[in-house]
């Protein structure tokens, strides 16, 4: 008997499908599944990433890539086992558009009309993309009518370099995206063999030797052969190693690169210098004395 009352259900979803326009499911819609005076087996389920839908009587099954009359079938024959003729009708909730607000280092700031659950890198891209003065390592986000203090932030920055998705912001009607600007230093840091390392404000153009003697000038043991410079190239951080010490000797002073606002100068040290020699070769020769005296004492 069961039988036959599942054949003519599915009969009539046959019948219901000729008039309702079918579409292929897939991951992030949201299914509208209706079974007439039973509302315990309907709802609105969205599809996961999986495939699947929290459906009672789907069990983690995948239901992607078959039209929105397939899955009808389907739920018509196995609602049929517990519900007399039922009606079921299946079809996929419309998108609204949603408004978001780009705001700060954008390329094109202002409102954004887009759909709903929408990613925070989407917004980003219809409002232009970022400007290069964008701190994306802390993208504001404001939800409607709340207040600053309940803002959430998001670093796009470190999914640029992993390209892992966990943690995308999705974006709701009304929310404010803000951009923050670089926090600009005006400062270049010296550090190794100077007398005085540390951060320096930088108030007019200098070069590498002359940040030196801005950090109390190069130490005794100082290797001004080997000077390395940290310096930021648009997104990326490029070192090198400087040879300051022949630019002085060639008399080419004026060719010593330039520091910029954030640079690190490391000036690297000798492991020794001639004092350094000195004191050893002075030790080694009183040491031989002191030997060669006691070896006079004792062979008397």
């Amino acid at each position: 008997m069961n039988r036959h009352r599942a054949a003519a259900a599915v009969l009539a979803a046959l019948a219901l499908c000729a008039v309702v326009q079918a579409a292929i499911i897939k991951t992030g819609d949201v299914l509208n599944i209706t079974v007439d005076q039973h509302p315990e087996f309907s709802g609105r389920f969205t599809v996961s990433d999986n495939g699947t839908i929290d459906y009672p009587l789907l069990a983690d099954e995948v239901v992607v890539n078959i039209t929105t009359s397939e899955l009808m079938s389907q739920l018509t024959f196995r609602l049929a086992r517990h519900v007399d003729n039922p009606l079921v009708l299946v079809s996929l909730i419309e998108v609204p558009e949603i408004m978001v607000i780009v705001l700060g280092q954008a390329v094109k700031p202002g409102p954004v009309t887009t759909y709903l659950n929408v990613s925070l890198q989407e917004v980003l891209t219809l409002a232009g993309g970022p400007a290069p003065t964008a701190d994306l390592s802390r993208v504001k986000i404001i939800a409607k009518d709340d207040p600053d203090s309940r803002a959430r932030f998001f670093n796009l920055e470190e999914f640029m370099r992993s390209g892992n998705m966990d943690g995308m912001p999705r974006l709701r009607d009304g929310e404010t995206v803000v951009l923050l600007s670089k926090e600009k230093t005006e400062k270049v840091k010296v550090i190794g063999g100077v007398r005085q390392p540390g951060f320096f404000a930088l108030e007019e153009k200098i070069n590498i030797f002359e940040a030196v003697y801005m950090a109390g000038g190069p130490a005794e043991n100082a290797d001004l052969s080997r000077v390395r410079r940290i310096t930021a190239q648009g997104d990326k951080s490029v070192e090198e190693v400087i040879n300051i010490q022949g630019y002085i000797d060639k008399g080419e002073m004026n060719r010593i690169p330039q520091v910029q606002a954030g640079d690190v100068i490391i000036v690297y040290t000798r492991w020794f210098d001639w004092r350094t020699v000195l004191a050893i070769l002075n030790n080694t020769l009183l040491f031989i004395v002191t030997i060669q005296a006691f070896s006079g004492i004792f062979s008397k």
